[in-house]
């Protein structure tokens, strides 16, 4: 039987989840999802990262990871907001808790994002989609805000099409897609390929995913390593895990989509992964 896999993605979950639990407080207050704004750093000194942007941010050029000070430069009017993590982890047990309605088989995989197994429940494709839909209505009704959810067979392909067009979309990626919907992404786009390995790619001319699918594996290894370059040749052909670990397994022994994840470039601010 063939595996269905969901990769079930908050939208700017930070941004959401206090734009979220501001309108609770004050039905009145601006939407924070509407309006050019951004989580990060300190807001009254104006240092650190940038962690959530909203979408009208994203327009400017803000981009998750940099300096606060260039995202006001990019735009000067970016409402500001500190983080807060007590309402992050409310709002994330309250997703997680709804993915455990659809199935035993969730896997955690940060605090805004989880692999659920779907074998059992969707049965089919149409069915896959059919789920992914009352998820995402669920979300959006009781919880107040919107994912997204990628469907595909593995976790890797899974992963890469939540990531497509955003927010409160269902995209699929199955392995007979990957040629016209994989490939043809720019080699930055491919899931554990950091900028600095999809610059020196781009500078032999492998600029995007199907030409990484189509090097030579012996090219890709002498350029980036034996783990590196059998990494990016798997990922562009879509080979990636279809176990997804509940948190009972061990860990330790958890591998995930990952084969190699050297050069990808993740930040962390206080101890949290910014996704």
């Amino acid at each position: 039987m063939e595996r269905i896999i969901f990769h079930v993605d908050v939208n700017s979950a930070f941004l959401s989840w206090s734009a979220v639990k501001r309108l609770k407080e004050d039905p009145a207050s601006v939407d924070l999802r509407t309006i050019p704004s951004a989580v990060g750093g300190d807001v009254e000194t104006r240092h650190g990262i940038i962690t959530a942007k909203s979408i009208p941010a994203k327009k400017f050029g803000v981009t998750t990871g940099e300096p606060v000070m260039k995202a006001l430069q990019k735009c000067p009017g970016l409402v500001l907001i500190s983080s807060d993590w007590q309402t992050y982890h409310q709002y994330s047990r309250a997703f997680l808790s709804i993915l455990h309605e659809y199935s035993d088989l969730v896997e955690q995989a940060s605090v805004d994002e989880a692999y659920v197994d779907m074998t059992e429940a969707a049965g089919t494709r149409r069915g896959a989609e059919k789920l992914a839909a009352a998820i995402r209505e669920e979300v959006r009704t009781n919880l107040g805000f919107t994912v997204n959810v990628g469907i595909s067979s593995n976790k890797l392909l899974a992963k890469m099409a939540s990531d497509f067009q955003k927010p409160d979309r269902t995209h699929t990626l199955w392995p007979e897609e990957i040629r016209s919907k994989m490939w043809p992404l720019p080699i930055g786009s491919l899931y554990g390929c950091g900028s600095k390995t999809a610059e020196r790619l781009s500078g032999i001319g492998i600029v995007t995913i199907g030409d990484a699918a189509a090097a030579d594996l012996s090219v890709l290894r002498s350029f980036l390593g034996e783990k590196s370059g059998e990494y990016i040749c798997r990922a562009a052909h879509g080979i990636g895990s279809e176990r997804v670990r509940t948190q009972s397994e061990d860990a330790n022994t958890r591998t995930g989509i990952y084969y190699n994840m050297t050069d990808t470039n993740t930040k962390v601010e206080n101890g949290i992964l910014i996704s």
